[in-house]
């Protein structure tokens, strides 16, 4: 018995839904889902576009908060490609028969002195905190600030960049799950996924850990921590650290695997690679395009892959033997 439209809808609003949160994304289960019935891509691209005009109608324009109300959230943030502060909705869709859940990040305050700012895929957003210190935001990441306390923040997952004003007598701490990192005097990037920890610095310099380790990195110097506590230094062009902010990527020696989450969080699409070349080491630069149809053929012919697409789910998988011989 075929699938109903109804059990159709539902599935696609899930997935939207799982999509938002990259703690939940499932790229492979999306592009299998895509897969395993034709109509599921039209289905999908029903609901994401009755998410965007919920999205438009739910908007909330961004206002500098007052300096003398506490309640209020410290810092200004700046949008990008986006409405970034749209808030939970729930409606009806007329004649669509189905009832159309969009989630947004909000940023509000809790009853406590914590709160926390979000992007989704293919997002960017840049926060400006009282202290003059500045963060920016790569799609799908969240960050938890503290009112009152513009020298702290804590990278929840995703990747962002740091441009701090330096105070030696009040460091600008990052917090990491139980790692820390403290300026002094400082522009770095800091990646945090399931499986590891990124820290790069493009001037000035961090300390990691300052209460233990005290691991000094310097412009220059890329700090790699897994998710079995090993722990790596190397060093990195300063030049080539954050390019994501100018629709850059640069790759020396990295996997296919690391090349094609990087382009999920940029691009806003799923991408995933074949488990055989996951793991194959690559080498490159990537320049990005709003368009994943534009930028991704490139990707194919830069790191001598074969890329397909379903519906939105993009794929790279080795090319045959007798075409990469030829």
């Amino acid at each position: 018995m075929r699938q109903n439209d109804q059990d159709k809808r539902a599935e696609a609003i899930e997935w939207v839904i799982r999509l938002r949160d990259p703690a939940r994304a499932d790229w492979e289960g999306f592009t299998a889902w895509l897969e395993s019935d034709p109509s599921h891509n039209a289905a999908y691209e029903h609901v994401a576009l009755t998410d965007r005009e919920i999205e438009k109608a739910a908007v909330i324009d961004p206002v500098a908060p007052r300096p003398s109300n506490d309640n209020q959230p410290c810092g200004v943030v700046e949008r990008r490609r986006v409405r970034w502060f749209t808030v939970t909705a729930a409606t009806a869709v007329a004649g669509a028969g189905l009832m159309a859940i969009a989630l947004y990040p909000v940023m509000i305050p809790a009853a406590g002195s914590a709160y926390a700012i979000e992007t989704r895929v293919g997002e960017h957003r840049t926060v400006k905190l009282d202290d003059g210190t500045q963060i920016e935001l790569n799609g799908g990441t969240r960050v938890s600030l503290r009112k009152g306390n513009p020298r702290f923040a804590s990278l929840d997952h995703g990747e962002a960049a740091f441009t701090v004003v330096h105070d030696p007598a009040d460091p600008f701490i990052v917090e990491i799950g139980n790692a820390h990192l403290q300026d002094v005097g400082t522009t770095f990037n800091v990646l945090r996924t399931s499986d590891r920890v990124e820290a790069s610095v493009s001037k000035g310099t961090v300390l990691y850990n300052p209460g233990a380790e005290a691991l000094r990195l310097d412009a220059g110097k890329q700090l790699r921590v897994t998710a079995r506590g090993d722990v790596a230094v190397s060093e990195v062009d300063p030049a080539t650290i954050a390019g994501w902010r100018e629709n850059r990527l640069t790759y020396r020696h990295a996997s296919l695997a690391t090349v094609a989450a990087d382009l999920s969080r940029n691009l806003g699409v799923p991408i995933s690679v074949a488990p055989e070349i996951a793991g194959r080491s690559v080498s490159g630069v990537i320049y990005l395009d709003r368009d994943e149809a534009a930028v991704l053929p490139r990707v194919g012919a830069l790191f001598d892959v074969d890329v397909t697409s379903t519906g939105r789910a993009w794929r790279l998988t080795a090319k045959p033997r007798n075409a990469r011989q030829s």
